[in-house]
């Protein structure tokens, strides 16, 4: 019982200092709706984002496996198309290979980061199931991912991991940042694969883009990237 609550505390702990999910939103674009979930001992945000047209879907993160997820996918007749991970801890991951399982969506994973979903130490599942992850689909910067009418354009940032990404939608200005960017904070760059240094690059790669998006992040709320520009200390 002591190792179960120490494992635990363990894993709220051991990834981010980030906000608390109090004002979650989600997104209801021309071309592209997205339902908001917060998952697992570190609230982690899972994404599920479809094309009504299509119907045709995918999700972004799977930090465990949620049957209203499943239930939401049965009663809008949606295809999941694409589990496909914005990095490789724990708490992105664990519910990929049940949501695989349950509708034959292929994971896809940057390239650098299949190593994460390989070995538990590095993705910490040692800590909780010890599980590994199958990646279908090895992802490399400014590959484009089609989910119906939906583009989502990968973009490398690493510093969190390896091979952390964002997940752009250019037609609405909508990034899905993972632990590199959250609202007033950055993601840490002290475990496995994380740099500081790259990190900083990864935001002013961000800053470059010379554009305003929404940003969908991997814990806390929404924000956007002008807001980050402007106040996020991390940025200066």
């Amino acid at each position: 019982m002591m190792k179960n609550i120490f494992v635990l505390l363990i894993c709220i702990m051991i990834l981010c200092s980030c906000a608390t999910n109090n004002d979650k939103k989600d997104g209801d674009f021309e071309n592209m709706k997205i339902l908001t979930y917060s998952l697992g001992e570190n609230s982690t945000n899972c994404y599920l984002v479809y094309d009504e047209k299509s119907g045709k879907a995918c999700l972004i993160d799977a930090p465990e496996y949620d049957d209203e997820i499943m239930n939401v996918i049965s009663s809008k007749k949606l295809s999941l198309e694409y589990i496909i991970l914005t990095h490789g801890h724990f708490d992105h991951i664990l519910g990929s290979n049940g949501f695989k399982e349950k509708t034959g969506a292929c994971i896809g994973v940057h390239e650098l980061d299949v190593e994460y979903l390989e070995d538990p130490e590095k993705s910490m599942t040692i800590l909780l199931s010890g599980e590994t992850i199958p990646a279908n689909i090895l992802l490399k910067d400014s590959d484009i991912l089609t989910i119906g009418g939906i583009s989502l354009r990968v973009l490398h940032t690493p510093g969190h991991t390896l091979g952390s990404c964002f997940f752009i939608y250019e037609s609405e200005k909508v990034m899905f940042s993972g632990d590199t960017l959250f609202k007033g904070n950055i993601g840490r760059y002290d475990l496995y694969g994380g740099d500081y240094n790259v990190l900083m690059e990864s935001l002013q790669k961000l800053k470059a883009l010379n554009e305003n998006y929404t940003i969908y992040p991997g814990h806390g709320d929404i924000t956007t990237l002008d807001k980050e520009i402007a106040g996020n200390p991390y940025f200066r």
